[in-house]
């Protein structure tokens, strides 16, 4: 893991209440910088513009189309094409992420989940080297922590939670562009494969996933997928 800490002012000055679970996301800078949406460093400048006033940006969305004030947006982890995983803000402190949510009957999740990001847009797909390196890292971190797998889950399914509770915040698409929280890009199944069986066992096990050097930004849109683009930055 290699420490990329985003600067103070990309999240809240809190503790968390506990890490007792984790939240899913994709991001890129698909609406920024389509050639480089896929680069880790695009990506993490992404995150410091989005947290600047619109004067202040340094790297994108500066045009009058966006908007003007802060969009409060960060993560704990990134995890990029190639497996490679940076640590954006420190996995004892809050971030950002989750906004109105609803994990289990249990609202707030920034308060008491982690937020770890798989670059990746609503019909990219995701490599096998990012599923292998979110199988390790979630697998560590149920051991150390203690939380059960039922307490990782997609933004979309704790945004739709919150809205079916009454919030009036807009649904978060999932991977495969829907929005209901009952996305089906991101294969679940196959991520807990990996989480139980041994770190030898797991390279190549799901010929259906393209490694890294080989994925077309476009290439794998799985079957059932929305067209429906993203509202993401």
């Amino acid at each position: 893991m290699k420490d990329r800490k985003l600067p103070a002012y990309c999240y809240p000055d809190r503790p968390l209440e506990a890490v007792d679970g984790a939240v899913i996301h994709y991001f890129s800078g698909k609406n920024v910088d389509r050639p480089m949406q896929y680069e880790l460093g695009v990506c993490r400048n992404l995150f410091l513009d989005l947290n600047r006033a619109r004067a202040e940006r340094e790297f994108y969305m500066r045009e009058d189309n966006w908007p003007e004030g802060r969009m409060y947006a960060s993560a704990h982890i990134l995890i990029g094409r190639e497996g490679e995983v940076w640590k954006l803000v420190e996995l004892d402190n809050q971030a950002w992420h989750a906004g109105a949510s609803i994990m289990n009957g249990r609202g707030n999740c920034n308060r008491w989940t982690l937020g770890l990001e798989l670059i990746g847009t609503n019909n990219s797909g995701f490599s096998q080297e990012q599923y292998e390196a979110l199988a390790q890292l979630l697998a560590a971190l149920m051991e150390e922590h203690g939380f059960p797998r039922v307490n990782i889950q997609g933004h979309d399914t704790v945004r739709h939670k919150a809205i079916e509770a009454g919030s009036d915040k807009k649904p978060k698409y999932d991977p495969s562009g829907r929005k209901d929280g009952e996305g089906d890009n991101f294969d679940w199944n196959y991520l807990w494969q990996l989480v139980d069986e041994p770190e030898q066992n797991r390279l190549f096990q799901n010929p259906s996933l393209p490694r890294a050097e080989i994925l077309h930004p476009d290439a794998v849109q799985k079957k059932g997928a929305s067209p429906e683009a993203p509202n993401e930055a």
